[in-house]
C-alpha cells in the first residue's frame, strides 16, 4: 500500500542518524545533497550539488516580466524536467507552457525547449520571459493539444503543469476532456523511451503510456501537486 501512514519528519530524522554514524554531515553549503522521495516507496538519491539554489530564486515567478501567480517554483519545474530524465541537448516540450516557467528551466539546463499553448497571450508571454532570461525557443506555436504530434514531430521528453481550477480558461471544454486529449498526444508525440513529467491536482492514469512514479506534493489546504512520469513503452 501506500505510505500515507508513515511519519515524514520521523523518517528524515532516522535517515539523517543513519548518514551521521560515518559521515561528518555538512548542513550549510553541503558538497553532496542527499534528497527523500516518497511515494509508494522512499527514494534517497545522493549527487553533488550542482546549482545554486539562490540563482534558482533569481527566476522566480514574481521576477519575470510576464507572470502568472500559480505557476511552479523554478525549484520544482527543474524538478519534474529531471524526473523525466531528459539531458542536454534533448527535445523537451510543454504543451501547456503558460508563462514559460518550465521551459525557462529546459533552456537553462542546456535542452531544446519548444512551447505550445492554446492561447496566444501565454506564448507571447513565454517568448517575452525568454527574452529577459537571453534564452531561445527551439520551436512554439499557437495550437490545439492534439494537434502537437503533427506540429512537433517527435520530442524526448515532456514537462508540463496543465491549467486545472475556477479560473481556467478552457473554451468550455470540460477539463477531464482536455487532459484524456493530452494523454492521448502524449503518446503519439514522445518518442518511443520518452518520458512525460506531468502534474496535476489528482492521479491520472493512461491506457498508452506507462506510469512509472507518482509523488504528491502538499500546497495548502486541500490542494496537492501531484507529480506524474509516465513513459512511452
Amino acid at each position: 500500500g501506500r505510505m500515507k501512514d508513515v511519519d515524514s519528519q520521523d523518517l528524515v530524522r532516522k535517515v539523517g542518524g543513519i548518514l551521521a554514524r560515518n559521515n561528518d554531515v555538512k548542513l550549510k553549503d553541503p558538497d553532496i545533497e542527499v534528497h527523500m522521495v516518497m511515494s509508494d516507496r522512499v527514494h534517497l538519491f545522493l549527487g553533488e550539488k550542482t546549482i545554486d539554489r539562490d540563482i534558482l530564486e533569481t527566476r522566480k515567478v514574481s521576477e519575470r516580466p510576464f507572470f502568472s501567480p500559480i505557476s511552479l517554483h523554478p525549484r520544482f519545474a527543474r524538478a519534474l524536467i529531471n524526473l523525466t530524465g531528459a539531458k542536454r541537448g534533448d527535445r523537451v516540450l510543454d504543451p501547456f507552457c503558460g508563462t514559460g516557467g518550465i521551459i525557462i528551466e529546459a533552456a537553462m539546463m542546456g535542452m531544446k525547449p519548444i512551447a505550445s499553448d492554446f492561447d496566444e497571450n501565454m506564448i507571447i508571454g513565454t517568448q517575452e520571459n525568454m527574452d529577459f532570461y537571453g534564452l531561445k525557443l527551439t520551436d512554439f506555436d499557437t495550437i490545439d493539444i492534439s494537434d502537437i504530434p503533427d506540429r512537433f514531430g517527435e520530442v524526448d521528453a515532456i514537462a508540463t503543469d496543465p491549467p486545472y481550477g475556477r479560473s481556467t480558461h478552457t473554451g468550455g471544454e470540460p477539463i477531464d476532456s482536455i487532459y484524456a486529449r493530452a494523454m492521448k498526444a502524449f503518446s503519439q508525440v514522445l518518442r518511443i523511451g520518452g518520458a512525460a513529467g506531468i502534474v496535476l491536482p489528482h492521479e491520472i492514469s493512461s491506457d498508452t503510456l506507462t506510469l512509472e512514479e507518482h509523488c504528491v506534493q502538499r500546497v495548502h489546504g486541500s490542494l496537492s501537486r501531484h507529480y506524474h512520469v509516465f513513459r512511452r513503452p
